[in-house]
């Protein structure tokens, strides 16, 4: 037998556990779990190619599928934890997640490729829009804030989680942005169920992710208001 063929032999052996730990983290559709990127990713790991690479080709694949982000991540950790016993590292989540958004994503400037949000210099962006004609806006600044402790890679997956439930979460034109390392701001009008959406979010993406919820009134005048950002994006 070959060295190729040998490989082959040994990554369909890596393919069934995966499959199955990746099922006893909740992959619901066993039919939809396999894709030709799934045996490069075993392929390229038990012949030492590049598996950030590989990784990249299985995140474009499950956005094609309409897998969610992260169910991916999680899919990604049964298979490094079948095949080194341990988390994947940051390089290889990094990978799946720019191979995701690089096929599923609308290929606008401004956007993060980690976590498909908007950057805090379109965040700046839109708030000249806002105070382009007013000193005084009736908006909010929403932010959710991850326990700044975390690890980098635990905090990388939960970003990219939560990146991916607000963008569902706040549907009605609202501009959801990166404040800064493990800070979110989300930019929406005052609304009467803006309080009851808080709390929501507090229960729902927020609290899933660990992540502290608050909101406040943006200043009165723009420049106010982008040292608020600055100030929030600063904090640790």
């Amino acid at each position: 037998m070959g060295e190729a063929e040998a490989g082959t032999v040994s990554a369909r052996g890596l393919r069934t556990p995966w499959e199955r730990r990746s099922r006893e983290t909740g992959w619901a559709s066993p039919e939809d779990w396999w894709t030709p990127a799934v045996d490069l990713v075993c392929t390229t790991f038990v012949t030492g190619g590049d598996l950030a690479g590989a990784c990249a080709r299985l995140g474009e694949a499950r956005a094609r599928s309409g897998i969610g982000i992260g169910r991916a991540i999680t899919d990604l950790a049964a298979f490094t934890e079948v095949a080194s016993r341990g988390e994947p590292p940051l390089e290889l989540v990094r990978a799946l997640a720019e191979g995701w958004a690089e096929a599923g994503r609308d290929r606008r400037t401004y956007l993060d490729p980690l976590t498909g949000l908007g950057t805090p210099e379109y965040l700046r962006t839109r708030l000249g829009e806002l105070y382009r004609h007013t000193d005084e806006v009736s908006h909010w600044l929403v932010v959710v804030m991850l326990d700044p402790g975390l690890d980098p890679w635990r905090r990388a997956a939960r970003m990219i989680v939560l990146g991916y439930e607000l963008s569902r979460f706040f549907t009605r034109g609202e501009s959801v942005c990166l404040l800064g390392k493990g800070r979110i701001g989300v930019l929406t009008p005052d609304t009467p169920s803006l309080e009851s959406d808080l709390d929501r979010l507090r229960t729902g993406p927020g609290g899933e992710q660990g992540a502290a919820v608050w909101g406040t009134p943006l200043p009165k005048g723009h420049r106010e208001a982008l040292t608020l950002i600055d100030r929030l994006g600063e904090r640790q």
